[in-house]
């Protein structure tokens, strides 16, 4: 089953959900009149420019005012599409991809045995900081990878207050590494970086704004 691959399971719902909300906006919103809100706005700017280029303050003024209107016009505007937004949304970020691809959590003052979709190892913490834990034997510090039978597992981070060890369910791990997100990615980061690019296509190929 593709959905139990993280790589393909997390890109095949991204590239998916990108499509619909990229419908979702083709079709509730008035591309035309967003066209022409935008192309005002923009011609709104030039000669807020030039008045205050002038020293026309009070133009200027009346010019932004109304800039500000069209915005207000523009948000009202992409309400409806966000709010359909979120229904699809919601639900894929709260439960689909948590539930396909979950994390886990060892309590270091229980049993300390990781236990991972049916499949257990045994888990020592060794040093809080900087971070070291033995998994089956293998040392790892925060931050590595290592493997559960076919799933890549991340040792993420020890949250002090609950006592617990967090590893994170690794979908895609990258050649290189990425500010924010790091070179191997869960589903949220895998998500978001398919997401940015498939949205921008597919809107502009449904001329969706």
């Amino acid at each position: 089953m593709v959905l139990e691959n993280a790589l393909l399971g997390v890109l095949l719902i991204s590239v998916s959900t990108s499509f619909l909300i990229s419908v979702i906006y083709k079709i509730f919103m008035d591309q035309e009149e967003l066209k022409n809100l935008k192309k005002k706005m923009k011609e709104l700017q030039e000669k807020s420019k030039e008045a205050r280029e002038k020293g026309q303050e009070d133009e200027a003024m009346e010019h932004t005012q109304e800039i500000m209107s069209q915005q207000s016009k523009m948000f009202k505007m992409q309400m409806k599409p966000m709010a359909v937004t979120f229904i699809v949304i919601i639900p894929i970020f709260w439960l689909v991809l948590p539930g396909l691809y979950p994390s886990a959590t060892v309590d270091v003052n229980g049993p300390t045995n990781l236990e991972y979709m049916d499949i257990e190892r045994e888990v020592e913490l060794i040093e809080k900081e900087p971070l070291e834990v033995k998994v089956n034997g293998k040392v790892l510090r925060e931050g590595d990878v290592f493997e559960i039978n076919d799933y890549k597992i991340r040792l993420e981070e020890y949250v002090e207050r609950d006592e617990k060890l967090e590893f994170l369910r690794v979908s895609v791990e990258l050649p290189l590494s990425l500010p924010f997100f790091g070179s191997s990615l869960g589903w949220l980061g895998w998500y978001i970086i398919v997401s940015l690019g498939f949205s921008q296509l597919f809107r502009k190929l449904l001329g969706a704004r």
